[in-house]
This record gives structure tokens, sequence and C-alpha cells, in this order.
């Protein structure tokens, strides 16, 4: 499947581990690096992958400790940070838009910060503007240990249910497949192991949202799902999030999909595609 979406698959030593990430599109074309949410991995980017591939080049990562990209130390933004500095270099960046899901959009934003001539844009999905410790009913532990402990029968059940949760065909025959390990009692886990969960969650819940904002000067799109979806709790919550990074980030421009949950790439890929489009395009 990764052959049916990347004309590549690399594999790079980085700093206390590797990093496999894929390549598609054309060589080129201006770069985007595509980073996904937490326990996913780069085929998280599936359903429009081929649409981004007809513009750019596309480079989607494996974020440390997730699918085939492999941690011997610590987990944290800063190593992601770091890991993703020697990913450009290595494939010669001299400039990218990074798309990134979710937890991800923290070390994004993170990234931009420490290289400013290199990051052209920010295109943020529905993630990184509001610290996790804040969301309304967020338990890190419960979370950690729900995540942690979760088991499936089979690859094909845990695509079943994902299909089912966000109503989508959308993603391909055995995708989870790298986000998935099977148990010396045959059910299958989560990849990501318990102390990267406790780890990033952490570092989601305390990042200091004023020092980081106020420091981005690159192009932002903060692209949004419904959040007519939410509890009345959470919408308040993340209406005044959104207020908030816009006081900050004067050069933020905010869409919503009207429909779209947490992962849009997947409800709705075309109307995430055209979104990242006409922001890259201007």
């Amino acid at each position: 499947m990764n052959e049916a979406l990347f004309s590549q698959v690399n594999r790079l030593k980085v700093e206390v581990g590797t990093l496999e990430y894929g390549v598609a599109g054309k060589p080129d074309a201006p770069a985007l690096l595509l980073l996904h949410g937490i326990r996913n991995t780069k085929l998280l980017f599936a359903p429009i992958l081929p649409a981004l591939a007809e513009r750019y080049r596309v480079i989607a990562v494996d974020v440390r400790g997730h699918g085939n990209s492999v941690s011997h130390g610590s987990f944290s933004f800063e190593q992601i940070v770091t890991d993703l500095i020697q990913l450009m270099d290595a494939e010669q960046l001299e400039q990218v838009t990074i798309v990134a899901a979710s937890f991800s959009a923290v070390p994004a934003q993170m990234l931009a910060i420490r290289e400013p001539r290199r990051v052209a844009s920010l295109v943020l999905l529905d993630g990184g503007y509001y610290s996790l410790g804040e969301v309304p009913g967020f338990n890190r532990e419960k979370v950690v240990e729900r995540l942690a402990t979760t088991r499936f029968t089979s690859v094909e059940e845990a695509e079943r249910q994902f299909a089912e949760r966000y109503g989508t065909r959308a993603m391909p025959e055995g995708w989870m497949r790298d986000e998935l390990l099977k148990r010396e009692e045959g059910s299958y886990g989560y990849r990501l192991p318990r102390e990267a969960f406790s780890a990033y969650f952490q570092e989601y819940s305390v990042h200091s949202q004023p020092e980081l904002f106020q420091q981005l000067t690159c192009p932002v799109l903060l692209l949004l799902a419904d959040d007519s979806l939410l509890s009345k709790e959470e919408q308040h919550f993340h209406r005044q999030a959104v207020s908030h990074y816009q006081r900050i980030v004067k050069q933020a421009k905010v869409k919503m999909i009207p429909e779209a949950q947490h992962l849009l790439m997947v409800t709705h890929p075309q109307e995430t595609v055209n979104e990242v489009h006409d922001f890259v395009s201007k």
C-alpha cells in the first residue's frame, strides 16, 4: 500500500532513532510536509495524498514512536522538531509548507519558529491552538490508560471500528497495519508505547500558548472541524480558544469545514485538499 501511495519510502537515521517517511508527487514542485495525529501514521493522509501529489512534492512522516519510526530515547515535541530538521536537511528542502493534524500542530509551530526561513506557511488541521489540559473533561491519566490498553481482535476489526466512527470508506484496506502491534496473546494494540502517549499528551497539555504563538511569523491556516458536533461546553471552549489564537497570531486565517469531524482529511478529503491548495497557492 505504501508503494501505491508513495513513489519511495525512505528511512533516515536520526538522533536516538530512525525516521520513516514516504515521498510522492513532483520533485520540483513546492514541498508539503505532512504530520499525522497521535497514534496514527503517515497513512492517515491516504484520502488526500493522491490529489496533493498532483500539485506538490509531498513528504509524509511517521512521527517519532509511530508506525515504522523508532525511538531509542525520550518522546518530546523538541525531539520531533529535531527529527524534522534532519529530514529537511536530508531531502534538501529549502522551503516547506507544513500540514499538521491534531497534536502534531504544536511541534509544527515550534519548527516554524526554529526555522522561519524554511517554513513558508502552516496548515493546522484542527489542532495546536489550545492547551489540551484546558479542554473540558480531558483527563490525561484516563486517556493514556484507555489508549495503552485498547485491544482489537485483528487489523480488520480496528479498521472497521475506525470506519464506523468516522462514517467513511475512504481509507485503503490494511492502512492501520503499521499503527498496530500484535501482542503475545494474539490481540492487537497501538504500536505507540504508553510512555509516548503519556509524554506527548503531557506536552500538549502544558505547552505555553502565548509564548509559542507570539513568535510565529509565517502565514497560518487554521482549518477546523465542525464545532456544532461538540457539546455546548466544548464548543464554547474551542470558540474562545480560536478567538484567543487569532488575537495573537494576527496573520492566521481560520476556516471551518461544515460537518467535518476532528480528522477532517478523512471525513472531508476533497474540501481539505481545496482549502490547502487555495491557501498555499496565494
